[in-house]
């Protein structure tokens, strides 16, 4: 009887210490399966557009950023945050960007218009990696092929020359173009869209000299010219080459200037705090 006692007791305690262990055991598991849990950043406590967690910009760097993003977040409610790290910790650079835009809630939770600017700078052992993730609700505003051509034109460049402010400034600068509506650039034709366009861009040409044409052949009938307010042919083609030149001048450096508006001058507002957007996935990744 008292072996057979021992041997319940000793059963229970064992059955005892299995429940207790349990949720331990099942921790770790959730630990092991997960290791990127932890990489992301929390929040930051005060929330503030430009967070330099791999210390890449100096003091007067960050805050003129900070600056220009929280004067445009407060003059057309769409944030654009700055995030730098050292180590992605397993994540690709578009799940990185995606992750902070949703935990964090950056952009408006009505707009969804929150944009991610992600900066893991290249080190001895390891390449650098760049991220723009998009809000929904500017996706129609700045798509992915625009996100690329600003990592490639704006930023890795500057990026190479360890210029990691220049860079980011650039690429904000244009960003905020983008989402406000200043810069409209056009999608890439469809590749059977090219011959249409090619017929009405030589119709149109035709058009134009058709018309000087005709203008320069009035000129003649009317003995001169008088003060009836005729353009004669010259003027009218000289007016047409302006035109094209003013015209196509304002796309000739690809997004216009990128780099102004960081190196002071905003107002002294301070940020008013993320807003709950939602991110699906948008925009574009780099690396050098």
């Amino acid at each position: 009887m008292n072996n057979l006692t021992k041997y319940l007791s000793t059963d229970r305690l064992h059955c005892i210490v299995r429940r207790a262990a349990m949720p331990l055991m099942l921790a770790v598991l959730l630990v092991a399966l997960c290791p990127c849990a932890s990489a992301i950043p929390a929040k930051p406590v005060p929330e503030r557009l430009v967070n330099d967690f791999a210390g890449i910009f100096t003091a007067e760097e960050a805050l003129s950023l900070e600056r220009a993003l929280t004067a445009f977040d407060d003059s057309t409610s769409n944030q654009i945050t700055v995030v730098t790290v050292n180590d992605l910790e397993g994540y690709a650079p578009a799940e990185y960007g995606t992750e902070i835009g949703e935990r964090w809630g950056v952009g408006s939770g009505k707009f969804d218009n929150g944009i991610v600017v992600l900066v893991k700078p290249k080190t001895g052992d390891s390449r650098g990696q760049v991220n723009i993730s998009v809000g929904y609700g500017l996706e129609g505003a700045i798509p992915d092929s625009y996100c690329k051509r600003i990592i490639e034109t704006e930023m890795i460049p500057r990026f190479q020359e360890n210029d990691y402010f220049g860079g980011t400034a650039a690429a904000c600068s244009v960003l905020m173009k983008l989402a406000s509506g200043e810069i409209s650039e056009p999608r890439e034709a469809d590749s059977g869209g090219g011959p249409v366009i090619l017929f009405l861009a030589l119709a149109f040409i035709g058009f134009c000299i058709f018309i000087v044409i005709v203008a320069s052949g009035g000129k003649g009938g009317n003995g001169g010219s008088g003060g009836g307010g005729y353009m004669d042919g010259d003027d009218f083609a000289r007016g047409l080459i302006i035109g094209s030149i003013l015209n196509g001048g304002r796309h000739s450096s690809g997004w216009g200037s990128s780099g102004g508006g960081f190196g002071g001058g905003f107002g002294g507002g301070s940020f008013g705090g993320f807003g709950g957007g939602s991110f699906g996935g948008g925009g574009a990744s780099g690396s050098w």
